[in-house]
């Protein structure tokens, strides 16, 4: 289940526990004092309690995370290789999820566990990774002093790009590659 399949099945619970609660106002408003039907509409209405319990929970949510995202790497900054990977990129379920790494330098962040670190790829002009096949590229860690005692070679990893899972690999023994 992708997380555009949850945000979309919340929104249609939330909007149809919202009718309910509505429908439950106009009949408790329109039904006598001592009925039944006044009775169903306070249940109904009560019915919209988890969902404002909900709204509230994902407003702090939303008011504790940062306004701003953590530094990256300076724009103009030369690539200095910390380490060597390889990475094979997941095969993607549909187009629109497909986020190919392309010729360059990628940002993103390789993950241990509950460990990210922040890192920059090389990608040479002339091996852009293709999805399911492994390729062998330099990384370069934001913080190399955190993330090296972490990621070891022989250590497993995920890369993220933001919220999305592109590929897995591992860190290949040698250390930071000779430069050029």
């Amino acid at each position: 289940m992708t997380q555009a399949t949850t945000s979309s099945r919340r929104q249609l619970i939330t909007v149809v526990m919202l009718v309910l609660a509505l429908a439950g106002g106009l009949l408790r408003w329109f039904a006598p004092d001592p009925s039944g039907a006044r009775d169903l509409g306070s249940l109904l209405m009560v019915l919209w309690l988890p969902i404002v319990g909900n709204i509230i929970g994902w407003l702090l949510q939303r008011a504790k995370t940062p306004k701003h995202l953590p530094p990256g790497f300076a724009p103009g900054t030369v690539f200095e290789p910390h380490a060597r990977i390889e990475l094979t990129l997941l095969a993607a379920d549909t187009p629109r999820q497909s986020r190919p790494i392309r010729a360059g330098f990628f940002d993103g962040a390789l993950v241990v566990g509950t460990e990210g670190f922040t890192t920059r790829l090389a990608v040479p002009h002339d091996a852009e990774p293709v999805p399911e096949v492994p390729c062998t590229l330099d990384v370069q860690f934001l913080r190399p002093e955190l993330a090296l005692a972490q990621l070891t070679p022989g250590t497993q990893f995920a890369l993220l790009s933001g919220r999305s899972l592109l590929g897995k690999g591992y860190v290949l023994p040698g250390g930071a590659p000779a430069a050029d």
